[in-house]
């Protein structure tokens, strides 16, 4: 993914996907990133260098991306980052890299995507623009879970079908109706963060599973029972709005739990749900309008210009007295490439709620519940 700010992430435009965030259900919209249109990205070459930029949707002003790092393309398919800090992200699973300084699964999506862009220059690159998730947090723990016990679509073709169901067969998806699909955990003991990605996830066992949620629960230092009282109080709204959607099927998609991994962020100083201008004053932006012609697109990256300082000293945040109000949290659903409901007007409608994401949703809530249990 790229993005045209801090506040907004673009995605290669799938016509499903688009359909769907046009037409989602107004029970779910509180559940789903914030949809802001389409946007044509232009690729240049310039040397031995590969450049991405685009006009910014018409209801849509980006904000100033300082906190944002830019990635320079190269056609050999390397990629180099402007100030690059110190290494903050932990991931001996992807790449070989070990200690790195972004996450490592966005170097190696960015790697695969750049090559087939510049395999495929005269196809159109359109993306549509959402709200970045992460964008409040200063140090965004994720959990990534891909939801149901259904993971094909009605237009997938055989192949897709079968190489789907062997995924959800062999792994947590058959017997939870989840499985791990990635996760970043901000480590107060290291400074730094632990990643792990979808292909760790298909290996977890139904136990390993319960114990990987309860790392990313856990900082290094204590487990962060404070987050969960307003995870599972999202978790069991969204069960009750989705037990009432009739026609929904939501196959593929994924459930992101979020929290704040710097123990001073609250709710309190900074709610998840407040607009857009109050977080930016926060975070210290000027409303200073931008330019809209040829917005340079940055890459998408979940952490903060505050992340960064991790580097300066073992653990910048050692001082910071623990607060009892509860953190920053989030919980959403995206990617929804194969998803339907009532008003997409598809050759397959369906009747009921979608059981098998309601099935997963139930064993994360009450897996959350246990560990809040455990702790006491």
């Amino acid at each position: 993914m790229l993005c045209l700010d801090e506040a907004t992430v673009c995605k290669p435009v799938v016509d499903r996907e688009k359909l769907f965030y046009e037409t989602c259900p107004d029970s779910l919209q509180q559940f789903v990133p914030k949809y802001y249109g389409v946007v044509s990205v232009q690729l240049i070459q310039e040397g031995d260098y590969v450049t991405l930029s685009a006009t910014s949707p018409n209801n849509y002003d980006p904000k100033p991306s300082d906190a944002l790092k830019r990635l320079r393309f190269r056609k050999n398919g390397s990629i180099e980052m402007e100030g690059v800090s110190s290494a903050i992200f932990d991931d001996e699973a992807v790449l070989g890299e070990g200690m790195i300084s972004v996450n490592p699964w966005v170097i190696k999506c960015h790697r695969e995507y750049i090559s087939r862009l510049l395999q495929d220059q005269e196809r159109p690159l359109n993306f549509i623009v959402l709200e970045n998730l992460t964008w409040r947090f200063s140090l965004p723990c994720i959990l990534d879970l891909k939801m149901g016990t259904r993971q094909h679509g009605d237009n997938d073709s055989l192949a897709k079908r079968q190489s789907k169901m062997v995924k959800v067969i062999t792994t947590t998806s058959a017997k939870l109706g989840v499985r791990l699909c990635g996760m970043q955990v901000y480590q107060a003991s290291s400074g730094r963060f632990l990643c792990r990605n979808k292909l760790y996830g298909r290996k977890l066992s139904t136990v390993g599973f319960r114990s990987a949620v309860r790392n990313f629960l856990h900082d290094g230092t204590r487990l962060r029972t404070d987050a969960l009282p307003p995870l599972i109080r999202r978790l069991e709204e969204l069960h009750d709005r989705l037990s009432r959607l009739e026609s929904l099927r939501l196959y593929t998609t994924s459930l992101l739990l979020l929290y704040e991994g710097h123990h001073s962020v609250t709710s309190e100083a900074v709610n998840g749900r407040a607009s857009e201008q109050t977080a930016a004053e926060m975070r210290g932006h000027r409303a200073n309008s931008m330019d809209r012609t040829n917005d340079s697109l940055k890459v998408a990256q979940d952490y903060r210009t505050r992340s960064t300082s991790c580097s300066k000293e073992r653990n910048p945040f050692r001082r910071v007295e623990m607060v009892s109000e509860e953190p920053l949290t989030d919980v959403r659903i995206i990617d929804f490439a194969h998803s339907t409901h009532r008003s997409i007007d598809d050759a397959v409608l369906y009747s009921g709620p979608d059981s098998g994401f309601l099935f997963g949703l139930d064993n994360v809530i009450q897996l959350l519940k246990s560990i809040l249990t455990d702790s006491q």
